[in-house]
């Protein structure tokens, strides 16, 4: 198969499987009245917190996955030109949106529970490691958050403590899980909106390369 169709099918099989397997897509953009206030003095800072920790492991992976493709020479990876692309995304949400989706590319093999190609199998490991870290630099704030605001949510805080020591594959999608995860156990805690090219791709509203898919 050439890889611009690879890549095409591929990336329209992440979007469809997140849509009707694991549910981390809606179908219609959020009514911004539905959207909890991000402002409040308690909530504010903790998104923010929440938000650069997660990312940092989206940059660190795509960065790691950029420098290892030059002597990867594989029609089963991901095309160069969508990191590409990204450098060229003015606007915070949209700039790790397309982070968000890349980085779910990159993982797709897991997704799919396929064999890792040459990319992720390189990748795989580092990436773990900052995953781990992100659960433990997390846990840290959401702990202070709930005790500021007086709240308990321990099975939140002992999946957040199991995920800072997993190893299994299953940690990558705890984390692209996360942030809609975060929200249903803390709906003040709304992060941006990380399926924002995946809710474009399926409503045919993607733009430049995106549009072509």
């Amino acid at each position: 198969m050439a890889r611009s169709e690879r890549s095409s099918r591929l990336l329209i099989g992440i979007t469809w499987a997140w849509a009707l397997g694991y549910g981390l897509i809606s179908m219609t953009l959020a009514d911004s009245a539905q959207i909890p206030d991000r402002s409040s003095a308690l909530a504010g800072p903790t998104i923010q917190a929440v938000e650069r920790l997660f990312n940092q492991v989206l940059y660190s992976t795509i960065e790691d996955a950029r420098q290892r493709l030059p002597h990867l020479n594989s029609s089963e990876v991901i095309d160069r030109q969508y990191f590409e692309e990204l450098d060229l995304i003015a606007g915070n949400e949209d700039y790790y949106s397309t982070a968000y989706y890349i980085f779910a590319w990159i993982n797709s093999d897991l997704m799919s529970h396929k064999t890792p190609d040459k990319l992720l199998d390189e990748v795989l490991p580092v990436e773990k490691i900052a995953i781990r870290n992100f659960f433990g630099k997390v846990k840290t704030h959401l702990s202070k958050y709930l005790r500021q605001s007086r709240q308990e949510r321990p099975q939140l805080i002992a999946n957040i403590t199991r995920w800072n020591t997993e190893t299994d594959d299953s940690l990558i999608m705890s984390y692209l899980e996360f942030p809609q995860n975060l929200q249903g156990q803390l709906p003040e805690i709304h992060l941006m909106e990380y399926t924002k090219l995946a809710q474009a791709l399926l409503q045919g509203l993607a733009r430049g390369i995106w549009s072509n898919l």
